[in-house]
């Protein structure tokens, strides 16, 4: 592994803040099967004034988003990263590394997992991009990981590690109770998998031919057959394929390949992680109305937390799936008074 960093010069409404790219070359995502990149540019947010030591904080991005998509501008509104500038300089976040992981695939996502659809992605992000930034930034031990949707699963996940360096996770509506979320998603893929015989290649020939985007199909077909290659296990996805826990046909559950998948469900893998959470602190919110009824698995994960004895907060809003950034910002505020 190799890292190297990189001033940008970003069209952003930046005063106390700057933004680095920090390109790791990466020999765990080496000949990954998707043949994605194995150089990942993680965009860094860092005080200008402040040499440190300072604590860090990973942001893990949603399904279908990128690492970038938080530096993009917008017109007559202050984006995600310059609105953190604003809360710091206002005294209400902490001065801090933020780092904006990216561990996109071809098909939109990793969830963050070692998985043999994917790629060893859990093993890029603690083995590579955190000593990356150790070596690079004067950090302090505090470590925070965050996000949203397949974001707050990624930071369940991380945080549950063995020897994870994150002692706070803040998930907001992560992906969780599988299924309440997964199967009906597919469900819904399943007809237009079978139009392309099950067959990847075909259904990666049609997307780059721009036969699908803008479909009502084209995003559950997108998402089942990312999640299939992030759950599945290796013995069920085969060449140019994947078998999913569901007949195709008659939406009858696989209970064997099912089993697996439910493996991977927050509300079981926290139960034999908990001894990996001692003295950590899980933040986890929801909106009560959420899209793809994850308000059900939140609830879960709340109840397997307060099993457990995890420390744990947890805040159920008026809401739905939308509009999570708000809900991070909020947290920085919280991780402020924590922090100080």
């Amino acid at each position: 592994m190799q890292s190297f960093i990189k001033d940008l010069d970003l069209p952003l409404r930046l005063l106390s803040h700057r933004v680095q790219d920090l390109a790791v070359e990466s020999s765990c995502l080496q000949d990954n099967p998707l043949g994605d990149s194995s150089r990942r540019h993680n965009y860094v947010l860092l005080p200008k004034d402040d040499k440190g030591p300072l604590p860090v904080i990973f942001h893990l991005s949603g399904y279908f988003s990128t690492g970038f998509q938080s530096f993009s501008q917008k017109t007559l509104e202050l984006n995600f990263v310059e609105k953190i500038e604003q809360l710091v300089n206002n005294g209400l976040a902490p001065k801090a590394i933020h780092v904006f992981v990216e561990a996109s695939t071809y098909w939109g996502g990793s969830q963050f997992l070692n998985s043999p659809g994917c790629g060893a992605y859990t093993d890029f992000i603690l083995n590579e991009i955190f000593p990356a930034v150790a070596t690079h930034y004067n950090c302090k031990e505090q470590a925070c990981v965050m996000g949203g949707s397949s974001g707050g699963y990624g930071a369940l996940h991380l945080i549950s590690q063995k020897k994870s360096p994150f002692q706070i996770a803040f998930a907001a509506a992560p992906d969780s109770f599988f299924e309440a979320s997964l199967l009906p998603e597919l469900h819904k893929m399943a007809p237009s998998f079978l139009k392309f015989s099950t067959s990847l290649k075909q259904v990666r020939k049609a997307v780059e031919g721009g036969e699908l985007q803008g479909k009502k199909s084209f995003f559950p077909l997108m998402h089942g057959l990312a999640m299939g290659l992030c759950y599945s296990p290796a013995g069920s996805i085969k060449k140019d394929s994947i078998e999913f826990p569901i007949d195709l046909k008659t939406g009858l559950v696989d209970k064997k390949i099912w089993t697996h998948w439910l493996q991977k469900d927050p509300v079981h893998f926290l139960k034999k992680r908990a001894s990996c959470l001692k003295n950590k602190t899980i933040f986890l919110e929801v909106g009560a109305y959420d899209n793809f009824s994850l308000q059900f698995g939140a609830r879960q994960v709340r109840n397997v937390l307060k099993d457990t004895k995890v420390k744990h907060e947890y805040i159920e809003f008026s809401g739905d799936h939308f509009g999570l950034s708000e809900r991070r910002l909020g947290f920085l505020q919280k991780l402020n008074k924590m922090w100080k």
